[in-house]
């Protein structure tokens, strides 16, 4: 979980003030590719409280609001990006930002219009503090160098918007967008570093249908066993799988729900810091 990954891991020196926290936890955010991002912010697993079974006759699934808001943050995200290049006057907006939102606090109820689901989602710009609006007039009368500076920042935000654009289209996609049966799913392990690349420790690929707690041993990048640093003993990763079928006239026909239990064993990659 994002809660317990510890921005100050790899820079103890700085002291465990709130003001070194905020730094770090910024710097560790900054490193984030887009999709890695929206793991987090797409993340239903512990908000909000998962349903019965028995309940999905009244109440859409986790995995079923999930898609809604998924899909309503990407239509909102095109419609930015158009906007950016329908644009006439090059702007030169500098540190705003994107904020993407919606209600975890609960699961709406399935009699619940879909368009007022879409209408709590939010994807809003913001913080113009150090930002101008530029209009075509106002644009004309800059110099040649001050307009080709508008221009180069103003390409700088719509690609910025792009990409978010892209990374949050491309996770959509990976998600919901097979129409062929999954038969597979692969596991990475990693150890976690704040302020450099996660370390690689194994992997594992498991087939995809039901299963009741199982232990399985990592691989490593050449499928060879990885083993702990100390006892040589095979690193193991234990896993339940079960699929929910959603009711007739859900968007998404099921969703299978991987429950990773626990790892075991797993080698210290970064020794010199504990």
């Amino acid at each position: 979980a994002l809660v317990s990954m510890d921005p100050l891991l790899d820079v103890s020196m700085l002291g465990r003030s709130m003001k070194a926290r905020k730094r770090a936890l910024r710097i560790m955010f900054q490193r984030m590719a887009a999709q890695e991002m929206l793991r987090y912010f797409f993340d239903l697993h512990q908000m909000p409280e998962d349903i019965a079974d028995e309940q999905l006759a009244s109440m859409l699934s986790p995995a079923e609001y999930l898609e809604i808001v998924h899909n309503e943050v990407v239509c909102r995200l095109i419609q930015l990006s158009l906007a950016c290049r329908l644009t006439l006057a090059p702007q030169k907006w500098i540190g705003s930002s994107v904020a993407l939102g919606f209600d975890c606090g609960r699961v709406p109820a399935r009699s619940q219009p879909e368009e007022e689901i879409r209408r709590s989602v939010r994807v809003n710009i913001f913080d113009w503090g150090r930002s101008e609006l530029n209009t075509m007039q106002r644009h004309m009368d800059l110099t040649v160098a001050e307009q080709q500076d508008r221009a180069q920042f103003w390409g700088y935000y719509a690609d910025g918007i792009d990409r978010l654009l892209h990374g949050t289209l491309c996770a959509y996609w990976g998600r919901y967008g097979s129409t062929a049966k999954w038969k597979q799913v692969e596991v990475y392990v990693y150890d976690f570093d704040s302020m450099t690349d996660n370390d690689f420790i194994g992997k594992v690929t498991l087939p995809l249908a039901p299963a009741s707690e199982t232990t399985v041993v990592l691989l490593d990048g050449n499928n060879q066993e990885v083993c702990g640093y100390w006892n040589r003993s095979p690193s193991t990763l234990t896993y339940r799988i079960t699929y929910r079928p959603h009711p007739e006239g859900s968007r998404v026909r099921g969703s299978w729900r991987l429950h990773l239990v626990g790892a075991g064993n797993l080698p210290a990659l970064d020794t010199l810091k504990g």
